[in-house]
């Protein structure tokens, strides 16, 4: 009887993908550009998040003093 082993890898599916895309370019130049496309896209991403929460909470200069300097502890009972 054969028995088939299946190994869980302990890298995702887009960390799979990025390996295989730098088994294709093995120049210095190369690495440089994934990491400069790589890091614009996330940096891209976390300003659309912080635009949304910004504008969907209603936040200002004024509510981020008062978040800043403000005593906002809550007692407990």
């Amino acid at each position: 009887m054969e028995t088939t082993l299946i190994t869980q890898s302990p890298l995702n599916e887009i960390q799979q993908h990025l390996l295989q895309l730098f088994t294709f370019n093995k120049r210095e130049e190369g690495l440089k550009e994934m990491k400069s496309v790589l890091f614009n896209y996330y940096q891209d991403k976390l300003k659309l998040q912080t635009r949304t929460f910004w504008e969907n909470n209603q936040f200002d200069a004024a509510k981020m003093k008062e978040i800043m300097y403000g005593h906002n502890r809550k007692t407990t009972k």
